[in-house]
């Protein structure tokens, strides 16, 4: 049982790793994004970074007739 914890830690950390540089490598066409595909990549980055995700960064509400 031990073992296989272990094993678990491991895989999850070996898969965290790949998930920063899979954002990382993203994040290098951020510019040729969609508002969509940059609300996405900020939650992935602030999940695999472990930073705060601001859903308000993207909020794109009108407010007083601007935008």
């Amino acid at each position: 049982m031990q073992q296989q914890m272990i094993a678990l830690q491991r895989e999850n950390k070996l898969m965290k790793e790949h998930l920063q540089d899979a954002v990382m490598l993203a994040g290098k066409y951020k510019n040729n994004m969609g508002v969509i595909d940059q609300e996405e990549l900020a939650r992935l980055d602030a999940k695999a970074n472990g930073k705060v995700f601001n859903v308000r960064d993207f909020d794109m509400a009108d407010r007083n007739g601007e935008q």
